[in-house]
């Protein structure tokens, strides 16, 4: 018997990720970044497919492997924490305070357990 279509992700923009616990899906895009002197700030979407999805936000810069946790942005709204409920999408903003490098932005489940990582360039 051939796999039922019905049971993949809808197709979109962005970078289908899982939840750790292998329940919900979704997808998210850095949809804007920009390098300041104190850091990086981003544009970010998340969507959720099929449930609602909490998430938050890492940092590292990838010469470094620092870690860094986003802090409040100038631009609103703030997503650096939140949830995005079923066949929606949160968009917003978060900035990191790290070196200009190559840098890797990790979405990780609301407590904190990596789902997925996109790459941001110097």
């Amino acid at each position: 018997a051939s796999a039922s279509p019905s049971n993949t992700a809808a197709a979109g923009p962005g970078q289908p990720f899982t939840t750790p616990d292998g329940r919900q899906a979704g997808r998210w895009e850095i949809l804007d970044s920009t390098w300041t002197d104190e850091g990086l700030q981003l544009h970010v979407r998340v969507y959720a497919d099929t449930a609602a999805i909490s998430f938050s936000f890492l940092a590292f810069a990838n010469q470094s492997t620092q870690v860094v946790d986003p802090t409040t942005s100038p631009q609103s709204p703030d997503i650096r924490t939140g949830t995005a409920k079923a066949t929606q999408s949160v968009t917003g903003y978060m900035f990191f305070p790290m070196p200009h490098e190559d840098a890797t932005i990790i979405l990780a489940s609301g407590t904190g357990r990596q789902m997925s990582a996109l790459p941001v360039k110097a």
